[in-house]
Formats: C-alpha cells, sequence, structure tokens
C-alpha cells in the first residue's frame, strides 16, 4: 500500500508525501526486524526531507536510524543519533521529539548495562512527557524503568513499575501496553521462580494480544511459557509451545522471533539431547549473525559452550566461551562478559584447576556487583563455596555460601537458596 502511494505521489511530484511513505516503509521493515532494509528507507526519506529543508521529517528520519542501530547492538553509532536528532528537534521547539530522544538514550543505556545513567535519562523523559501531558511516553518510560530494574533482580521495584505503567496504559485505553507490561509482570514472576503465577500473567497477556490482534506479542508469550515448562522439565508441552511461537513468527515474518525459538529449542534439548540441542543453536546464531543481532548471536555461543560443558569437553567448551565474551565485550554487554566469566569458572572446576576457577569467579563477581547483577553476583559466590569445599576450607566455604544464600533469600531465588 504504501509502495502504491509512494508511487502515485512522485508521479504528480509530491516530494513530501513520498518522502513520508518512504519513512511509513522503513517503519514496517523495522517492525519486521528488516533492520539493514529498514535504514536504507530511513536514509532515503532524510535526504530528501533534507532537500526540501523539512526539519521535522529529518530529525524523526535520524531518530529512527539511531532506533535500528540500537536494534543492531550498535550502540555508539546509535548514540550519534539520537544526540543528532536531540539537537534538531531542540532547534525547532519539538519537545515531544526531544522527549523521545532522551528515552532512546536510556533504552540504549539500559541495553548496556549502564544502569545508573539509564535510569537518569529515562527519568528525565519521563518528566517532559508528563509535562507536555503525553502519558503514553510516560507510561513507556517507566516500563522501561521496570525492565532495568528485572535486570538488576529487583524483582518487587519492579513489579511496582510495571504496575503503575500497566495502570497508565489502562486509563488510556493503551490495551498493547498493559498487555506488554502484564507480559513483564509474567517475567518478573518467572525470574522469581514463581511459576504457576506466571504462567496466568503469560496466558492473560497472550489473550489480550491475540484479541487486538497483535500476533506478535501473542508469540512471545507461546515462546516464554516454552521457557518455563522447560524449567519445569514439561519437555513436550515446551516442544509444542516453542513449535507454535516459531510457526507464528514464521507467518508474520519476523526472523528474530524465529531466532528467538531456536535458542529457546536448544535450551530444551540441552537436558540430555546435546546433539538435537547443538543443532538449534548453531541454527539459531546462523540466523541472528543474518539479521544483525550480535548480542543474541553471543548468546547461542554461550550457550553451545554450555552444552560442551555438560559432555565434559572443556577445552571445546572454553573456545566458545571466549568467542562469546569477546562478542559481548566489543558490543559492550558487560552481562554476557561476565556471564561468559563465570561460565569459564566453572570449566576450570571441573578440571580441578581451583585457583584458576575462583580468579573467574571473582572476576564476574566484581562486574555483576558493578552493574547492579545480584542473581549473577550471588551464583559466583556460591561457586568460591564449592571452589573452597573441594580444598577442604570448609570454614571459609560456609561463609561464602551463607552469603550466596542471604543474596538469593533477599531477591527472592527459592532454587539458588535451596542450592546453597
Amino acid at each position: 500500500m504504501f509502495e502504491d502511494a509512494r508511487g502515485t505521489l512522485q508521479a504528480i511530484g509530491d516530494r513530501l508525501g513520498a518522502s513520508q511513505c518512504t519513512e511509513c516503509l522503513g517503519n514496517v521493515l523495522s517492525m519486521r526486524n528488516q533492520y539493514e532494509e529498514a535504514a536504507v528507507k530511513f536514509e532515503e526519506a532524510r535526504a530528501t526531507f533534507q532537500a526540501i529543508e523539512y526539519g521535522l521529517g529529518t530529525a524523526q528520519c535520524t531518530l529512527r536510524l539511531g532506533d535500528v542501530l540500537l536494534m543492531q547492538n550498535h550502540y555508539e553509532e546509535a548514540a550519534v543519533r539520537f544526540e543528532e536528532a536531540r539537537g534538531m528537534f531542540e532547534s525547532i521547539g519539538n519537545r515531544l521529539g526531544v522527549a523521545l530522544c532522551t528515552r532512546s538514550l536510556g533504552d540504549m543505556l539500559r541495553m548496556q548495562d549502564r544502569n545508573e545513567e539509564a535510569a537518569v535519562r529515562l527519568e528525565e523523559a519521563k518528566a517532559a512527557f508528563e509535562v507536555i501531558g503525553n502519558r503514553l511516553g510516560a507510561a513507556q518510560c517507566t516500563q522501561s524503568l521496570g525492565y532495568m530494574l528485572l535486570v538488576q533482580n529487583y524483582y518487587e521495584e519492579a513489579t511496582v513499575r510495571f504496575e503503575e505503567a500497566r495502570g497508565t496504559f489502562e486509563v488510556i485505553d493503551s490495551r498493547l501496553g498493559a498487555a506488554q507490561c502484564t507480559e513483564c509482570l509474567g517475567d518478573v514472576l518467572q525470574m522469581q521462580n514463581r511459576y504457576e503465577e506466571a504462567i496466568v500473567m503469560l496466558e492473560e497477556a497472550r489473550a489480550t494480544f491475540e484479541a487486538i490482534g497483535n500476533r506478535f506479542g501473542a508469540a512471545q508469550c507461546n515462546r516464554s511459557l516454552g521457557d518455563i515448562l522447560i524449567t519445569q522439565n514439561h519437555h513436550d508441552e515446551a516442544a509444542q509451545r516453542l513449535e507454535e511461537g516459531t510457526a507464528a513468527f514464521q507467518a508474520i515474518g519476523v526472523r528474530l522471533g524465529v531466532a528467538a525459538c531456536m535458542l529457546s529449542l536448544g535450551h530444551l534439548f540441552r537436558q540430555c539431547h546435546y546433539k538435537e540441542a547443538a543443532h538449534w543453536l548453531q541454527e539459531g546464531r546462523t540466523r541472528f549473525e543474518t539479521i544483525g543481532d550480535c548480542l543474541r548471536a553471543a548468546e547461542c555461543t554461550r550457550s553451545l559452550g554450555d552444552v560442551l560443558l555438560m559432555q565434559n569437553h572443556y577445552e571445546e567448551a572454553a573456545v566458545r566461551l571466549e568467542e562469546a565474551r569477546a562478542t559481548f565485550e566489543a558490543i559492550g554487554s558487560r552481562l554476557g562478559a561476565a556471564q561468559c566469566t563465570r561460565r569459564m569458572g566453572d570449566v576450570l572446576h571441573m578440571q580441578n584447576q581451583y585457583q584458576e576457577a575462583a580468579v573467574a569467579f571473582e572476576e564476574a563477581m566484581g562486574v555483576f556487583e558493578a552493574i547492579g547483577n545480584r542473581l549473577g553476583a550471588a551464583r559466583c559466590m556460591r561457586s568460591l563455596g564449592r571452589v573452597l569445599l573441594r580444598q577442604n576450607h570448609y570454614e571459609e566455604a560456609v561463609v561464602k555460601l551463607e552469603e550466596a544464600r542471604a543474596t538469593f533469600e533477599a531477591i527472592g531465588h527459592r532454587l539458588g537458596a535451596a542450592q546453597c
């Protein structure tokens, strides 16, 4: 439809209208995770907007280019675009555009695990949205703050944010936003190992997504439900959910969703079917690489290392984990790099290289603590306790395990506490 309209507008010499259609095509491609194609459209539209001196269109396309770069984990380039767009919006007095850029900068910092800086930006954007009476934007900032707290394992605080955002979405009749928050609340419960409650939330979110015709959201819920069923060892049901999610993502052309389901299928089969797990993880990694998602591709590589570790192929596992860590470091994901370092510690522990393992756990724990990831820090502390036990340092081991247990209990991670 946009292509037809653009052709007609170009034929009658309406450069503004044709460029707006090009921008819309970029938005459609971006929603389908076709980022490179979307970037081409945004660049094309921006060039025309600049040529006809339409400042608002130029700024909007610059912002969207930043969003595309952010989704591809190109953080530095995305930041340049966001700052550029914000300057343009400020020069034309568009406060909404300024707030949108500030929020995008906050989301970028959140994805880099720079949580304190992210919180400042998101709170700033939220205040700006509230000043201009844009409750939707303010609620989306609150939702992003919830995501940030969730990653840091502050589950109660994250729940408060998601509930607050959901309340606003419901007031302004944004069923999509409300359903997304319900889905997030399900994720919080899943992280707390409260699986039955999580399932209720995710089923509720899925029903809303289906009711409003949002197949993407419904497919996401299916994938999350599959992940929970994996944790509960309901493998047949988990496979069914993930296959449903894969089919739905394929039907709507969301390649990122298809690859994510393959990653989950890899997690499903790594319980005991290592060959099948490796197949799905390799397939997922290839697809993530094709669409330019370096972060998820690295997650697949890390999981391949986990599979090799489970098979006691320590040297090969180490190679995969080092490869994944290098990618995480290159794209600025301190969380991903720390997770690889922790797993490297596990490899060394299994090889009875206790001192080297302890160094790896200490290094990873330092990063987890720096970015506020209490779950990761607690897991490292538990691993340090286990290393000390293997070395017959019982009193020191008890201190570490007690400390780890206290942290697991504080964040509501009952499984971790029980293991301690």
